[in-house]
Protein backbone atom coordinates (compact mmCIF):
# COMPACT_ATOMS: atom_id res chain seq x y z
CA UNK A 1 0.00 0.00 0.00
CA UNK A 2 1.13 3.60 -1.07
CA UNK A 3 0.28 6.08 2.29
CA UNK A 4 1.52 8.69 0.43
CA UNK A 5 0.46 10.88 -2.56
CA UNK A 6 2.55 10.65 -5.51
CA UNK A 7 4.35 13.75 -6.72
CA UNK A 8 2.98 13.28 -10.07
CA UNK A 9 0.10 10.82 -11.44
CA UNK A 10 0.32 8.78 -15.38
CA UNK A 11 -3.34 9.33 -15.44
CA UNK A 12 -6.12 10.51 -13.26
CA UNK A 13 -9.52 9.61 -13.67
CA UNK A 14 -12.90 9.72 -11.73
CA UNK A 15 -13.13 6.05 -11.16
CA UNK A 16 -11.22 3.13 -11.46
CA UNK A 17 -12.61 -0.24 -12.02
CA UNK A 18 -9.97 -3.53 -11.12
CA UNK A 19 -11.59 -6.39 -13.31
CA UNK A 20 -13.72 -7.19 -16.31
CA UNK A 21 -16.01 -9.72 -15.16
CA UNK A 22 -19.76 -8.97 -14.62
CA UNK A 23 -19.35 -7.09 -11.78
CA UNK A 24 -16.42 -4.84 -13.30
CA UNK A 25 -18.26 -4.38 -16.75
CA UNK A 26 -21.32 -3.36 -14.65
CA UNK A 27 -19.60 -0.94 -12.54
CA UNK A 28 -17.72 0.67 -15.27
CA UNK A 29 -21.13 1.21 -17.37
CA UNK A 30 -22.56 2.48 -14.34
CA UNK A 31 -20.09 4.64 -13.58
CA UNK A 32 -19.64 6.20 -17.06
CA UNK A 33 -23.25 6.65 -17.48
CA UNK A 34 -22.87 8.16 -14.01
CA UNK A 35 -20.80 11.06 -15.45
CA UNK A 36 -17.57 9.48 -14.68
CA UNK A 37 -14.22 9.87 -16.22
CA UNK A 38 -13.41 5.98 -16.04
CA UNK A 39 -10.68 3.25 -16.47
CA UNK A 40 -10.85 0.08 -16.25
CA UNK A 41 -7.61 -2.11 -15.82
CA UNK A 42 -7.70 -6.19 -15.87
CA UNK A 43 -4.90 -8.52 -14.95
CA UNK A 44 -4.97 -10.69 -17.83
CA UNK A 45 -4.57 -10.47 -21.13
CA UNK A 46 -8.06 -11.83 -21.87
CA UNK A 47 -11.56 -9.91 -21.04
CA UNK A 48 -14.40 -11.69 -18.82
CA UNK A 49 -12.67 -13.26 -16.01
CA UNK A 50 -14.36 -16.08 -14.68
CA UNK A 51 -17.37 -15.12 -15.99
CA UNK A 52 -16.05 -15.40 -19.16
CA UNK A 53 -15.56 -19.24 -18.87
CA UNK A 54 -19.19 -19.38 -16.70
CA UNK A 55 -22.72 -20.18 -17.89
CA UNK A 56 -23.40 -16.55 -17.61
CA UNK A 57 -26.51 -17.14 -16.39
CA UNK A 58 -27.32 -14.36 -13.28
CA UNK A 59 -30.45 -15.32 -10.70
CA UNK A 60 -32.38 -12.35 -10.38
CA UNK A 61 -35.82 -12.74 -8.45
CA UNK A 62 -38.67 -10.84 -10.04
CA UNK A 63 -37.71 -10.76 -13.57
CA UNK A 64 -39.58 -9.19 -16.11
CA UNK A 65 -38.89 -12.77 -18.47
CA UNK A 66 -40.84 -14.47 -15.57
CA UNK A 67 -43.67 -13.73 -17.27
CA UNK A 68 -42.46 -14.85 -19.80
CA UNK A 69 -42.63 -18.34 -18.87
CA UNK A 70 -45.62 -18.05 -16.96
CA UNK A 71 -44.41 -17.70 -13.76
CA UNK A 72 -45.57 -14.76 -10.97
CA UNK A 73 -42.70 -14.12 -7.78
CA UNK A 74 -43.07 -12.02 -5.19
CA UNK A 75 -40.29 -9.69 -2.42
CA UNK A 76 -41.59 -11.95 0.43
CA UNK A 77 -41.35 -15.36 -1.61
CA UNK A 78 -37.78 -14.11 -2.56
CA UNK A 79 -36.90 -13.39 0.75
CA UNK A 80 -38.35 -16.43 2.66
CA UNK A 81 -36.61 -18.56 0.04
CA UNK A 82 -33.13 -17.17 -0.12
CA UNK A 83 -33.55 -16.87 3.65
CA UNK A 84 -34.09 -20.80 4.40
CA UNK A 85 -30.77 -21.29 2.53
CA UNK A 86 -28.66 -19.11 4.40
CA UNK A 87 -29.69 -20.57 7.90
CA UNK A 88 -28.81 -16.84 9.53
CA UNK A 89 -25.07 -17.81 7.73
CA UNK A 90 -25.09 -14.08 5.54
CA UNK A 91 -22.10 -12.09 6.02
CA UNK A 92 -25.03 -8.89 5.72
CA UNK A 93 -28.18 -9.60 6.45
CA UNK A 94 -29.39 -5.93 5.08
CA UNK A 95 -28.01 -6.78 1.98
CA UNK A 96 -30.54 -9.64 0.93
CA UNK A 97 -33.20 -6.90 1.04
CA UNK A 98 -30.95 -4.80 -0.93
CA UNK A 99 -30.01 -7.58 -3.88
CA UNK A 100 -33.84 -8.74 -4.20
CA UNK A 101 -34.88 -5.25 -4.56
CA UNK A 102 -32.01 -3.65 -6.77
CA UNK A 103 -30.93 -7.10 -9.38
CA UNK A 104 -34.82 -6.42 -10.86
CA UNK A 105 -33.65 -2.96 -11.37
CA UNK A 106 -30.01 -3.85 -12.91
CA UNK A 107 -31.36 -5.68 -15.24
CA UNK A 108 -33.69 -3.77 -16.89
CA UNK A 109 -31.34 -1.02 -16.85
CA UNK A 110 -28.49 -3.01 -18.54
CA UNK A 111 -31.11 -4.43 -21.10
CA UNK A 112 -32.16 -0.98 -21.90
CA UNK A 113 -28.92 0.56 -22.26
CA UNK A 114 -26.39 -1.79 -23.65
CA UNK A 115 -26.37 -4.93 -25.91
CA UNK A 116 -27.12 -7.23 -23.51
CA UNK A 117 -30.60 -9.06 -23.96
CA UNK A 118 -32.11 -12.06 -21.70
CA UNK A 119 -34.37 -14.84 -21.55
CA UNK A 120 -36.18 -17.22 -19.32
CA UNK A 121 -35.41 -20.87 -20.28
CA UNK A 122 -38.30 -23.37 -19.68
CA UNK A 123 -37.12 -25.43 -17.10
CA UNK A 124 -34.17 -24.07 -15.66
CA UNK A 125 -35.15 -24.09 -11.73
CA UNK A 126 -34.05 -23.19 -8.42
CA UNK A 127 -31.69 -25.32 -6.68
CA UNK A 128 -34.35 -25.93 -3.60
CA UNK A 129 -37.45 -25.50 -5.75
CA UNK A 130 -39.33 -27.79 -2.90
CA UNK A 131 -38.63 -25.04 -0.66
CA UNK A 132 -40.74 -22.10 0.82
CA UNK A 133 -40.41 -19.50 -1.97
CA UNK A 134 -38.82 -21.54 -4.58
CA UNK A 135 -39.08 -21.25 -8.25
CA UNK A 136 -39.42 -24.01 -10.94
CA UNK A 137 -38.23 -21.87 -13.70
CA UNK A 138 -37.73 -18.26 -14.38
CA UNK A 139 -35.18 -16.47 -12.04
CA UNK A 140 -32.26 -17.85 -13.48
CA UNK A 141 -31.74 -16.30 -17.02
CA UNK A 142 -30.06 -16.24 -19.71
CA UNK A 143 -28.07 -14.18 -22.44
CA UNK A 144 -29.03 -14.47 -25.70
CA UNK A 145 -26.42 -15.19 -28.33
CA UNK A 146 -24.18 -12.63 -29.18
CA UNK A 147 -22.26 -12.41 -32.80
CA UNK A 148 -18.95 -11.36 -31.79
CA UNK A 149 -18.05 -9.28 -35.31
CA UNK A 150 -19.62 -6.83 -33.62
CA UNK A 151 -16.47 -6.37 -31.42
CA UNK A 152 -14.10 -5.87 -34.06
CA UNK A 153 -10.24 -6.25 -32.94
CA UNK A 154 -11.14 -6.69 -29.55
CA UNK A 155 -13.25 -10.14 -30.31
CA UNK A 156 -9.92 -12.72 -29.43
CA UNK A 157 -9.80 -10.60 -26.56
CA UNK A 158 -12.20 -11.69 -24.83
CA UNK A 159 -12.66 -15.03 -23.32
CA UNK A 160 -14.57 -18.35 -24.58
CA UNK A 161 -15.19 -20.91 -22.22
CA UNK A 162 -13.33 -24.30 -23.27
CA UNK A 163 -15.89 -25.84 -20.38
CA UNK A 164 -18.66 -25.93 -22.21
CA UNK A 165 -19.97 -26.28 -26.14
CA UNK A 166 -21.56 -23.34 -27.87
CA UNK A 167 -24.95 -24.40 -26.99
CA UNK A 168 -27.38 -22.34 -24.63
CA UNK A 169 -28.26 -23.41 -21.53
CA UNK A 170 -32.14 -24.11 -23.01
CA UNK A 171 -30.41 -26.10 -25.76
CA UNK A 172 -28.49 -27.99 -23.35
CA UNK A 173 -31.65 -29.00 -21.13
CA UNK A 174 -33.54 -31.07 -24.43
CA UNK A 175 -30.21 -33.87 -23.53
CA UNK A 176 -30.96 -33.68 -20.22
CA UNK A 177 -34.97 -34.24 -20.87
CA UNK A 178 -33.90 -36.83 -22.68
CA UNK A 179 -35.23 -35.38 -26.09
CA UNK A 180 -32.23 -35.33 -27.95
CA UNK A 181 -28.31 -35.79 -28.31
CA UNK A 182 -26.68 -32.35 -27.63
CA UNK A 183 -26.47 -30.67 -31.26
CA UNK A 184 -22.83 -30.58 -31.63
CA UNK A 185 -23.40 -29.52 -35.51
CA UNK A 186 -25.27 -26.47 -34.28
CA UNK A 187 -22.17 -25.75 -31.33
CA UNK A 188 -19.56 -26.17 -34.36
CA UNK A 189 -21.23 -23.59 -36.68
CA UNK A 190 -21.56 -21.31 -33.80
CA UNK A 191 -18.17 -21.24 -32.95
CA UNK A 192 -16.76 -21.17 -35.96
CA UNK A 193 -19.07 -17.98 -37.19
CA UNK A 194 -17.81 -16.65 -33.63
CA UNK A 195 -21.67 -16.59 -31.94
CA UNK A 196 -21.44 -16.84 -28.44
CA UNK A 197 -23.64 -18.04 -25.80
CA UNK A 198 -23.17 -17.83 -21.93
CA UNK A 199 -20.75 -16.40 -20.08
CA UNK A 200 -18.73 -15.83 -23.45
CA UNK A 201 -22.03 -13.76 -24.81
CA UNK A 202 -22.76 -11.58 -21.49
CA UNK A 203 -19.53 -10.60 -21.32
CA UNK A 204 -19.50 -9.62 -25.35
CA UNK A 205 -22.53 -7.76 -24.39
CA UNK A 206 -21.61 -5.78 -21.71
CA UNK A 207 -18.13 -5.38 -23.17
CA UNK A 208 -19.64 -3.77 -26.54
CA UNK A 209 -21.09 -1.29 -24.55
CA UNK A 210 -18.32 -0.35 -22.96
CA UNK A 211 -16.74 -0.04 -26.70
CA UNK A 212 -20.02 2.21 -27.37
CA UNK A 213 -19.01 4.70 -24.28
CA UNK A 214 -15.72 4.66 -25.56
CA UNK A 215 -14.49 3.26 -21.34
CA UNK A 216 -10.42 3.50 -21.59
CA UNK A 217 -9.53 -0.28 -21.23
CA UNK A 218 -6.03 -1.36 -20.44
CA UNK A 219 -5.49 -5.20 -20.76
CA UNK A 220 -2.25 -6.99 -18.86
CA UNK A 221 -2.38 -4.83 -16.37
CA UNK A 222 -2.30 -5.78 -12.46
CA UNK A 223 -2.80 -3.32 -9.66
CA UNK A 224 -0.35 -4.14 -7.19
CA UNK A 225 -1.14 -1.09 -4.57
CA UNK A 226 -4.01 0.71 -3.53
CA UNK A 227 -2.51 4.56 -2.90
CA UNK A 228 -4.15 5.80 0.31
CA UNK A 229 -4.03 9.43 2.04
CA UNK A 230 -5.11 9.80 5.10
CA UNK A 231 -7.08 6.61 5.56
CA UNK A 232 -8.51 7.28 1.77
CA UNK A 233 -8.35 5.51 -1.10
CA UNK A 234 -7.24 7.81 -4.05
CA UNK A 235 -5.83 5.75 -6.96
CA UNK A 236 -3.69 2.76 -7.46
CA UNK A 237 -0.59 1.80 -8.83
CA UNK A 238 -0.76 -1.01 -11.72
CA UNK A 239 1.19 -2.22 -14.83
CA UNK A 240 -0.10 0.66 -16.80
CA UNK A 241 1.28 3.34 -14.27
CA UNK A 242 0.32 5.13 -10.84
CA UNK A 243 -3.54 5.87 -11.79
CA UNK A 244 -5.64 8.40 -8.94
CA UNK A 245 -9.16 8.10 -8.84
CA UNK A 246 -10.90 11.51 -7.49
CA UNK A 247 -14.11 9.47 -6.79
CA UNK A 248 -13.75 5.97 -6.00
CA UNK A 249 -11.47 2.88 -6.54
CA UNK A 250 -13.79 -0.44 -7.52
CA UNK A 251 -11.98 -3.83 -6.55
CA UNK A 252 -13.88 -6.26 -8.92
CA UNK A 253 -10.97 -8.88 -10.03
CA UNK A 254 -12.32 -11.82 -7.92
CA UNK A 255 -11.46 -14.32 -5.52
CA UNK A 256 -8.48 -16.17 -4.50
CA UNK A 257 -8.89 -19.60 -5.23
CA UNK A 258 -5.35 -19.67 -7.34
CA UNK A 259 -3.34 -18.72 -4.28
CA UNK A 260 -2.33 -21.61 -2.74
CA UNK A 261 -1.10 -19.71 0.78
CA UNK A 262 -4.48 -17.99 0.89
CA UNK A 263 -7.06 -21.05 0.10
CA UNK A 264 -4.48 -23.21 2.99
CA UNK A 265 -4.89 -19.66 5.76
CA UNK A 266 -8.55 -19.37 5.11
CA UNK A 267 -10.45 -22.32 3.57
CA UNK A 268 -7.80 -24.98 4.87
CA UNK A 269 -8.85 -27.92 2.37
CA UNK A 270 -7.36 -28.25 -1.21
CA UNK A 271 -9.57 -26.75 -3.86
CA UNK A 272 -8.78 -27.27 -7.52
CA UNK A 273 -9.64 -24.41 -9.45
CA UNK A 274 -11.88 -24.21 -12.85
CA UNK A 275 -11.30 -20.85 -12.94
CA UNK A 276 -8.83 -18.79 -15.29
CA UNK A 277 -5.55 -18.28 -13.29
CA UNK A 278 -5.26 -14.71 -12.58
CA UNK A 279 -7.52 -14.58 -8.86
CA UNK A 280 -4.83 -15.24 -6.59
CA UNK A 281 -7.01 -12.27 -3.99
CA UNK A 282 -4.54 -9.40 -5.03
CA UNK A 283 -8.41 -7.29 -4.05
CA UNK A 284 -8.01 -9.18 -0.71
CA UNK A 285 -4.69 -8.55 -0.04
CA UNK A 286 -4.79 -4.48 -0.81
CA UNK A 287 -8.06 -4.28 0.87
CA UNK A 288 -6.79 -6.16 4.21
CA UNK A 289 -3.79 -3.22 4.14
CA UNK A 290 -6.24 -0.32 4.42
CA UNK A 291 -8.13 -1.58 7.28
CA UNK A 292 -10.59 -3.91 5.21
CA UNK A 293 -13.84 -5.85 7.34
CA UNK A 294 -13.56 -9.84 5.57
CA UNK A 295 -16.13 -12.23 5.69
CA UNK A 296 -17.23 -15.89 4.12
CA UNK A 297 -13.31 -16.56 3.77
CA UNK A 298 -13.77 -20.61 4.17
CA UNK A 299 -16.76 -20.77 2.06
CA UNK A 300 -15.62 -21.37 -2.33
CA UNK A 301 -18.43 -22.33 -5.15
CA UNK A 302 -18.06 -25.61 -5.39
CA UNK A 303 -17.99 -27.94 -8.56
CA UNK A 304 -16.50 -31.30 -7.81
CA UNK A 305 -14.68 -32.06 -11.15
CA UNK A 306 -12.46 -34.59 -13.17
CA UNK A 307 -9.09 -33.68 -14.61
CA UNK A 308 -8.76 -34.70 -18.63
CA UNK A 309 -4.85 -34.88 -19.78
CA UNK A 310 -4.14 -31.84 -21.95
CA UNK A 311 -7.51 -29.94 -20.84
CA UNK A 312 -5.91 -26.18 -19.52
CA UNK A 313 -7.07 -22.61 -18.89
CA UNK A 314 -3.96 -20.14 -20.13
CA UNK A 315 -1.40 -22.94 -19.91
CA UNK A 316 -2.50 -24.31 -16.32
CA UNK A 317 -3.99 -27.83 -16.28
CA UNK A 318 -7.85 -26.74 -14.79
CA UNK A 319 -10.30 -29.62 -14.35
CA UNK A 320 -13.55 -30.03 -16.18
CA UNK A 321 -17.20 -30.07 -14.61
CA UNK A 322 -17.71 -33.68 -12.89
CA UNK A 323 -21.54 -33.59 -13.58
CA UNK A 324 -21.95 -36.93 -14.96
CA UNK A 325 -22.00 -37.22 -10.78
CA UNK A 326 -25.75 -36.93 -10.59
CA UNK A 327 -26.52 -39.41 -13.41
CA UNK A 328 -28.98 -42.30 -12.42
CA UNK A 329 -26.03 -45.10 -12.09
CA UNK A 330 -23.09 -43.16 -10.52
CA UNK A 331 -22.25 -43.74 -7.28
CA UNK A 332 -19.54 -41.43 -5.22
CA UNK A 333 -17.12 -43.19 -3.32
CA UNK A 334 -14.42 -42.11 -0.78
CA UNK A 335 -11.19 -43.66 -0.11
CA UNK A 336 -12.43 -46.43 2.09
CA UNK A 337 -14.59 -47.39 -1.11
CA UNK A 338 -18.30 -46.22 0.99
CA UNK A 339 -20.71 -44.33 -0.45
CA UNK A 340 -20.51 -40.51 1.43
CA UNK A 341 -23.43 -38.31 -0.40
CA UNK A 342 -26.39 -38.35 -2.14
CA UNK A 343 -24.52 -37.66 -6.18
CA UNK A 344 -27.37 -35.37 -7.21
CA UNK A 345 -26.76 -33.20 -4.48
CA UNK A 346 -25.76 -29.63 -6.03
CA UNK A 347 -22.33 -28.56 -6.66
CA UNK A 348 -22.49 -26.10 -4.29
CA UNK A 349 -23.29 -28.34 -1.37
CA UNK A 350 -21.48 -31.70 -2.84
CA UNK A 351 -18.15 -30.30 -1.64
CA UNK A 352 -19.34 -29.15 1.89
CA UNK A 353 -19.16 -33.34 3.26
CA UNK A 354 -16.05 -33.67 1.98
CA UNK A 355 -14.43 -31.55 5.21
CA UNK A 356 -16.87 -33.92 7.60
CA UNK A 357 -14.85 -35.00 10.63
CA UNK A 358 -15.38 -38.47 12.71
CA UNK A 359 -13.77 -37.81 16.38
CA UNK A 360 -14.13 -41.73 16.71
CA UNK A 361 -11.72 -42.47 13.77
CA UNK A 362 -9.99 -39.45 14.05
CA UNK A 363 -9.80 -38.57 10.22
CA UNK A 364 -11.46 -37.13 7.73
CA UNK A 365 -13.05 -39.61 5.88
CA UNK A 366 -14.24 -38.12 2.65
CA UNK A 367 -10.44 -36.75 1.52
CA UNK A 368 -9.54 -37.43 -1.63
CA UNK A 369 -9.28 -38.99 -3.26
CA UNK A 370 -12.97 -39.69 -4.53
CA UNK A 371 -14.58 -41.70 -7.42
CA UNK A 372 -17.26 -41.97 -9.49
CA UNK A 373 -18.18 -45.71 -10.20
CA UNK A 374 -20.50 -46.51 -12.89
CA UNK A 375 -20.95 -49.25 -15.48
CA UNK A 376 -21.26 -49.85 -19.29
CA UNK A 377 -25.12 -48.89 -19.14
CA UNK A 378 -23.75 -45.63 -17.97
CA UNK A 379 -21.24 -45.40 -20.49
CA UNK A 380 -23.68 -46.15 -23.27
CA UNK A 381 -25.80 -43.20 -22.42
CA UNK A 382 -23.94 -40.48 -20.41
CA UNK A 383 -21.84 -37.88 -21.42
CA UNK A 384 -18.82 -38.38 -19.27
CA UNK A 385 -17.42 -34.95 -20.31
CA UNK A 386 -17.33 -33.03 -23.59
CA UNK A 387 -15.65 -34.85 -25.31
CA UNK A 388 -16.12 -38.11 -23.97
CA UNK A 389 -19.91 -39.15 -25.63
CA UNK A 390 -22.01 -42.11 -25.45
CA UNK A 391 -20.67 -44.32 -27.92
CA UNK A 392 -17.26 -43.70 -28.07
CA UNK A 393 -14.65 -45.55 -26.69
CA UNK A 394 -13.53 -44.80 -23.20
CA UNK A 395 -10.10 -43.14 -22.86
CA UNK A 396 -6.96 -44.45 -21.03
CA UNK A 397 -7.66 -41.83 -18.46
CA UNK A 398 -10.64 -43.96 -17.46
CA UNK A 399 -10.20 -47.00 -14.91
CA UNK A 400 -11.44 -49.69 -16.60
CA UNK A 401 -12.39 -53.18 -15.41
CA UNK A 402 -14.35 -56.43 -16.15
CA UNK A 403 -15.36 -56.96 -12.23
CA UNK A 404 -15.84 -54.45 -9.42
CA UNK A 405 -13.21 -55.98 -7.20
CA UNK A 406 -10.73 -55.32 -9.80
CA UNK A 407 -11.61 -52.14 -10.58
CA UNK A 408 -11.12 -51.72 -6.58
CA UNK A 409 -7.61 -52.91 -6.91
CA UNK A 410 -6.82 -50.43 -9.68
CA UNK A 411 -7.71 -47.32 -7.99
CA UNK A 412 -6.48 -48.36 -4.62
CA UNK A 413 -9.35 -48.82 -2.47
CA UNK A 414 -10.58 -51.96 -0.40
CA UNK A 415 -11.81 -54.07 -2.95
CA UNK A 416 -14.39 -55.88 -0.10
CA UNK A 417 -15.42 -52.41 1.08
CA UNK A 418 -16.06 -51.00 -2.57
CA UNK A 419 -17.64 -54.44 -3.68
CA UNK A 420 -20.08 -54.39 -0.69
CA UNK A 421 -20.80 -51.12 -1.70
CA UNK A 422 -21.88 -51.89 -5.20
CA UNK A 423 -24.19 -54.63 -3.59
CA UNK A 424 -26.04 -52.62 -0.98
CA UNK A 425 -26.69 -49.78 -3.58
CA UNK A 426 -27.91 -52.27 -6.40
CA UNK A 427 -30.28 -54.11 -3.35
CA UNK A 428 -31.19 -50.50 -2.61
CA UNK A 429 -32.08 -49.85 -6.77
CA UNK A 430 -34.53 -53.17 -6.31
CA UNK A 431 -35.96 -51.82 -3.26
CA UNK A 432 -36.44 -48.08 -4.72
CA UNK A 433 -35.27 -46.44 -1.42
CA UNK A 434 -31.68 -45.10 -1.11
CA UNK A 435 -31.68 -45.19 2.59
CA UNK A 436 -28.27 -43.98 3.20
CA UNK A 437 -28.43 -40.91 0.89
CA UNK A 438 -31.77 -40.31 -0.43
CA UNK A 439 -31.67 -40.41 -3.91
CA UNK A 440 -34.63 -39.27 -5.60
CA UNK A 441 -35.36 -36.86 -2.88
CA UNK A 442 -34.50 -33.24 -3.93
CA UNK A 443 -35.43 -30.86 -7.13
CA UNK A 444 -31.88 -30.49 -8.22
CA UNK A 445 -31.57 -34.47 -8.96
CA UNK A 446 -33.51 -33.77 -11.84
CA UNK A 447 -32.33 -30.31 -12.71
CA UNK A 448 -33.61 -28.59 -15.84
CA UNK A 449 -35.86 -31.68 -16.97
CA UNK A 450 -39.43 -30.51 -15.64
CA UNK A 451 -40.07 -34.03 -14.08
CA UNK A 452 -40.51 -34.18 -10.31
CA UNK A 453 -37.73 -36.53 -8.45
CA UNK A 454 -38.02 -39.99 -7.27
CA UNK A 455 -36.03 -43.10 -6.67
CA UNK A 456 -37.09 -44.70 -9.63
CA UNK A 457 -35.58 -42.05 -12.08
CA UNK A 458 -32.64 -41.30 -10.16
CA UNK A 459 -31.82 -44.32 -9.09
CA UNK A 460 -29.77 -47.29 -11.37
CA UNK A 461 -27.81 -50.64 -10.88
CA UNK A 462 -24.14 -50.70 -11.45
CA UNK A 463 -24.22 -54.24 -13.07
CA UNK A 464 -23.43 -54.11 -16.46
CA UNK A 465 -20.05 -55.04 -17.20
CA UNK A 466 -17.14 -53.67 -17.98
CA UNK A 467 -17.37 -51.15 -15.06
CA UNK A 468 -15.38 -48.24 -14.99
CA UNK A 469 -14.44 -45.08 -12.20
CA UNK A 470 -13.16 -41.89 -12.78
CA UNK A 471 -11.28 -39.53 -10.01
CA UNK A 472 -13.53 -36.81 -8.75
CA UNK A 473 -11.90 -33.71 -7.21
CA UNK A 474 -12.55 -30.69 -4.95
CA UNK A 475 -13.19 -28.19 -7.93
CA UNK A 476 -14.27 -24.82 -7.23
CA UNK A 477 -15.45 -21.98 -9.53
CA UNK A 478 -14.02 -19.71 -7.37
CA UNK A 479 -14.09 -18.06 -3.61
CA UNK A 480 -17.26 -16.53 -2.35
CA UNK A 481 -14.98 -15.10 0.96
CA UNK A 482 -14.00 -11.84 0.72
CA UNK A 483 -14.81 -7.88 1.29
CA UNK A 484 -18.27 -7.33 3.73
CA UNK A 485 -19.61 -4.10 1.65
CA UNK A 486 -22.58 -1.73 2.77
CA UNK A 487 -25.85 -1.10 0.63
CA UNK A 488 -23.45 0.97 -1.17
CA UNK A 489 -21.07 -1.29 -2.24
CA UNK A 490 -18.61 0.35 -0.29
CA UNK A 491 -16.06 -1.25 1.58
CA UNK A 492 -16.62 -1.46 5.28
CA UNK A 493 -13.30 -0.94 8.31
CA UNK A 494 -12.18 -3.60 10.50
CA UNK A 495 -12.83 -0.32 12.83
CA UNK A 496 -16.25 0.60 11.90
CA UNK A 497 -17.81 2.57 9.25
CA UNK A 498 -16.27 2.33 5.19
CA UNK A 499 -12.68 2.65 3.79
CA UNK A 500 -13.41 5.83 1.98
CA UNK A 501 -13.45 5.85 -1.81
CA UNK A 502 -13.02 2.07 -1.75
CA UNK A 503 -15.56 0.22 -3.61
CA UNK A 504 -16.33 -3.88 -4.33
CA UNK A 505 -18.15 -6.60 -6.09
CA UNK A 506 -18.07 -10.20 -7.38
CA UNK A 507 -16.03 -12.58 -6.10
CA UNK A 508 -13.60 -10.17 -4.58
CA UNK A 509 -16.55 -9.57 -1.93
CA UNK A 510 -18.44 -11.75 1.08
CA UNK A 511 -21.07 -13.40 -1.07
CA UNK A 512 -24.30 -11.64 -0.26
CA UNK A 513 -25.71 -15.29 0.28
CA UNK A 514 -22.89 -16.68 2.80
CA UNK A 515 -22.18 -20.50 2.07
CA UNK A 516 -25.45 -20.50 0.75
CA UNK A 517 -26.34 -21.04 -3.79
CA UNK A 518 -29.86 -20.53 -4.36
CA UNK A 519 -30.08 -21.42 -8.23
CA UNK A 520 -28.12 -21.47 -11.38
CA UNK A 521 -26.01 -17.59 -11.79
CA UNK A 522 -25.89 -16.89 -7.71
CA UNK A 523 -22.89 -15.71 -8.45
CA UNK A 524 -23.36 -13.84 -11.48
CA UNK A 525 -26.60 -12.27 -10.26
CA UNK A 526 -24.85 -10.69 -6.96
CA UNK A 527 -22.28 -9.84 -9.12
CA UNK A 528 -24.04 -7.41 -11.68
CA UNK A 529 -26.23 -6.29 -9.09
CA UNK A 530 -23.68 -4.81 -6.79
CA UNK A 531 -21.29 -3.36 -9.52
CA UNK A 532 -24.46 -1.47 -10.56
CA UNK A 533 -24.29 -0.37 -7.18
CA UNK A 534 -20.86 0.45 -6.77
CA UNK A 535 -20.61 2.15 -10.16
CA UNK A 536 -23.48 4.60 -9.77
CA UNK A 537 -22.83 5.63 -5.90
CA UNK A 538 -18.68 5.96 -6.97
CA UNK A 539 -19.91 8.25 -9.68
CA UNK A 540 -22.01 10.15 -7.61
CA UNK A 541 -19.59 11.48 -5.13
CA UNK A 542 -18.17 14.78 -5.08
CA UNK A 543 -14.35 14.57 -6.87
CA UNK A 544 -11.72 14.75 -4.37
CA UNK A 545 -8.70 17.13 -5.67
CA UNK A 546 -5.91 14.71 -5.57
CA UNK A 547 -3.61 16.32 -7.55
Amino acid sequence: MITSRPGRWDRVADVIVVGSGAAGLTAATLAYDGGADVVLLEKAPLIGGTTGVSGGMPWIPLNRHMADVGVRDSREEALTYIRRLTLGREPEPALLEVYVDTAPEMLDYLEAKTPLRMTAGPTFNDYYAHLPGGKLKGRSIEPAPFDAHELGDWAPRLRTSPHLPWLTLAEGAKFLRGEDLPDLDLAARREAGDVRVLGPALVAALFKGLLDRGVEVHTSAPVDDLVVEDGAVIGVRSSAGLIGARRGVVLACGGFEWNEEMVRGFIGERIEPLSPPYNEGDGHRMAMEAGALLGNMRSFWGQPGIYEPGFEIDGRPVPQMGSIRSTPGVIAVNRHGERFVNEGATYQDFPKVLGTYDPVAVDYPNEAPHWLVFDQGVKDSAVVLPTVLPGQPAPDWIVQSPTIRELAERIGVDAGALDATVARWNAEVAAASDEDFHRGTTIFEVHMSGRQPSPQGCMRAVSQAPFYAVQLVNGALGTNGGMVIDPHARVRSMRGGVVPGLYAAGNATASVFGPAYPGGGATIGPALTFGFIAGRHAAAQAPKDIG
